[in-house]
């Protein structure tokens, strides 16, 4: 007779059961029967279970970060961008005024810090569809969330990111920049992102200067149709400085209340509460929260209901149990934003390949692709010991215990 465990894993010996949805999970064997099972198999989880389990979990999730949108505005234009691109003539603010290109007054980005050192997330990442260094009180507000004692990190462009702006970086004790670099190639950079040569040059320089004073970089591609193909000599390019982080993914793009990929991608059954974009916390720049980027990014789709519970006359823990009740109650607008978008079917995207080349980790998926630098304390393990505690989550484990 099969014994369960937590979590549920029934072993034995003999055959191999496998449990349906189990490519949704981390591990693929993590939802087996190892069993002499007698008679028929044990009988699945059925589809509203897994709902029902799937919403209970996310009510309770607590996520460490809070993205923070102090601005709306950007230096560039870049094509594939629906917020800016100079192909999108201005069509996301048209449907979102409230959202239009502005900076947030500096006492109210304090009040969101403040909410969120309440809610006890630990880092703010700034400024989602925005340039953060466009915003001209970066520097205090990013010195009044350090004195908080919470970490924080910013996209950027790379374009204002200078020695002079690095240097104020380390100052502050500045945690993380992740950098949108589509190529090191400046006749295809003019394309995709911006045609001024100083632009160009401040921005490829960045990742490194930043990297020298002892900031973690990201470095993160967008494969849109004019860099088709410029993704490894990026990455071979950043690895070569001892950049941290190297991260590919695909363009998308927002079609009335759907977000797509610009390529076709496997199609998944819809199961409500399982997909991982949700709970990524975004406190928009008109004082309302979304509990998922999706809905930033098709805003006026879900901005009724969200105004009916606004950050600004609430903690983020009230709001988010508000939303919670939308989404377990599967009220209509929100499931025709949730069940049509494409980040869901990205989000239980499986694991290709893990492997270990160079002093990097390479994790392949079918759309995406992450590169990150080993830590100096294993540089000396075989590759393929690194590559078996990587897909075991060892090294994780590791970095949790602070052993690195």
């Amino acid at each position: 007779m099969s014994k369960i465990l937590l979590p549920p894993l029934l072993r034995g010996g003999g055959g191999i059961f496998s449990y349906p949805y189990a490519h949704l999970i981390e591990s693929s064997g993590y939802w087996e029967e190892r069993n002499n099972y007698h008679g028929k198999p044990p009988l699945f989880l059925s589809k509203e279970l897994i709902e029902k389990i799937a919403l209970y979990l996310v009510g309770h999730i607590k996520p460490r970060v809070v993205y923070l949108q102090i601005t709306t505005k950007c230096n560039y234009v870049c094509p594939m961008c629906p917020f800016h691109g100079s192909g999108y003539e201005g069509k996301y603010f048209k449907d979102n005024p409230s959202l239009k290109p502005q900076n947030m007054p500096l006492d109210e980005a304090k009040k969101c810090i403040d909410k969120i050192v309440d809610y006890g997330a630990n880092m703010v990442a700034m400024s989602p569809s925005a340039e953060f260094f466009i915003y001209p009180y970066w520097e205090e507000i990013s010195r009044y969330i350090k004195q908080k004692g919470l970490k924080i990190s910013a996209t950027t462009n790379g374009s204002f990111v200078t020695k002079e702006v690095i240097a104020k970086l380390k100052d502050i004790g500045f945690d993380e920049l992740i950098f949108s670099i589509d190529s090191i190639n400046q006749e295809t950079y003019a394309k995709v992102r911006s045609s001024k040569e100083k632009d160009y040059q401040t921005a490829i320089s960045a990742p490194i200067l930043a990297t020298e004073a002892g900031i973690y970089v990201q470095v993160h591609f967008t494969q849109q149709k004019p860099n088709r193909g410029e993704k490894d000599a990026v990455f071979s390019f950043y690895k070569m400085q001892n950049i941290r982080s190297m991260t590919f993914g695909i363009e998308l793009h927002t079609e009335e209340n759907k977000e797509l990929t610009i390529m076709p991608i496997e199609r998944k059954e819809y199961i409500h509460g399982l997909c991982g974009a949700y709970n990524n916390l975004v406190i928009l720049i008109d004082g309302n929260l979304v509990s998922c980027c999706g809905f930033a990014n098709r805003y006026k789709y879900i901005k009724p209901k969200l105004d009916a519970f606004s950050l600004r006359e609430h903690s983020i823990c009230e709001v988010l149990s508000y939303q919670h009740s939308l989404m377990a109650n599967k009220d209509e607008d929100v499931m025709k934003l949730c069940c049509s978008c494409d980040l869901y079917q990205i989000a239980f995207e499986s694991k290709n390949q893990i492997s270990v080349e160079n002093n990097y980790v390479i994790i392949k998926k079918t759309i995406s692709e992450s590169h990150f630098r080993i830590p100096k304390e294993l540089e000396n393990i075989p590759n393929n010991i690194l590559s078996w505690m990587y897909q075991n989550n060892i090294v994780s484990k590791m970095k949790q215990d602070k052993i690195l």
